[in-house]
């Protein structure tokens, strides 16, 4: 009965877990902020909210909240599937992000960008209809390999967003990278945050 009570999510623990994630989402974008131009991004994020955290429970009078914390984040950050999906995640984010740089290294001079205005958009939306258009797009594309056709339609995006759309996903793969080395630090810790050393008079 009592681990089917720890087991489970309150409103409490909820409300930790939204905390934790809306620090973690704003020191990101701080970061994010100040080193816009690294294209690893925002990598620390995690770090830096575990050091908020921790020094607020060991210095504040928030630290009477020190073992609501560690366990939501524990049952967080224990489950199975989060170990799973933060893998897939990582993966799908990491090939996202190469083919991206495969599509600039390779085909720069190809890349389309959306530059154009509403009269330029109805013309080209227009000219799909046709099938002349249709045989010779298809032609084009017999020239690429399936790899190469990702690789130019994400670059194409990137450069069309002005290296946002990479910019974006560099920050969740950073982020990504961050919670799986921060999940596999702790899994095995009965205690994320630990009570302060108290010296006796």
């Amino acid at each position: 009965m009592l681990e089917q009570e720890k087991a489970r999510f309150t409103k409490e623990r909820i409300a930790v877990l939204a905390l934790w994630f809306g620090v973690l989402i704003g020191v990101r974008v701080l970061i994010g902020f100040a080193m816009q131009n690294m294209w690893f991004g925002t990598i620390g994020a995690v770090t830096i909210t575990f050091v908020i955290f921790y020094m607020t429970l060991r210095y504040t009078r928030l630290q009477k909240y020190r073992q609501l914390i560690n366990q939501s984040l524990m049952l967080w950050y224990r489950k199975k599937f989060f170990y799973i999906s933060g893998m897939v995640s990582l993966f799908i984010l990491g090939s996202i992000l190469g083919f991206t740089e495969y599509g600039y290294a390779n085909y720069s001079d190809r890349l389309i960008t959306m530059d154009m205005n509403q009269q330029d958009l109805q013309r080209s939306l227009g000219m799909l209809d046709t099938n002349d258009l249709h045989s010779s797009l298809a032609k084009s594309l017999q020239k690429y390999s399936p790899v190469e056709i990702i690789a130019i339609t994400l670059a194409s995006a990137d450069k069309s967003l002005d290296g946002y759309y990479a910019k974006v996903v560099s920050y969740m793969f950073a982020e990504d990278i961050e919670i799986m080395v921060f999940m596999l630090l702790f899994r095995t810790r009965r205690e994320i945050f630990t009570a302060p050393n108290v010296k006796s008079a």
